[in-house]
């Protein structure tokens, strides 16, 4: 058994259709490495300029 969590995650055509190209391209051995691939560059982005949170969940043009 493995000691990697898993997760099940659901996508929209758009991003499943990434996934499938950038295995397909080569650039990735299979759909979990370009998760963990993307998720380490939030992390990056995340940590190199802190974010604020909007305190509203309605978009700025909805006024």
């Amino acid at each position: 058994m493995s000691s990697t969590p898993t997760r099940n995650v659901a996508l929209t055509p758009v991003l499943e259709n990434y996934i499938q190209a950038q295995v397909a391209s080569g650039h990735y051995s299979n759909a979990s490495e370009v998760v963990r691939a993307g998720l380490r560059l939030l992390m990056e982005r995340d940590h190199a300029a802190p974010r604020t949170r909007p305190t509203s969940a309605k978009p700025s043009s909805a006024r």
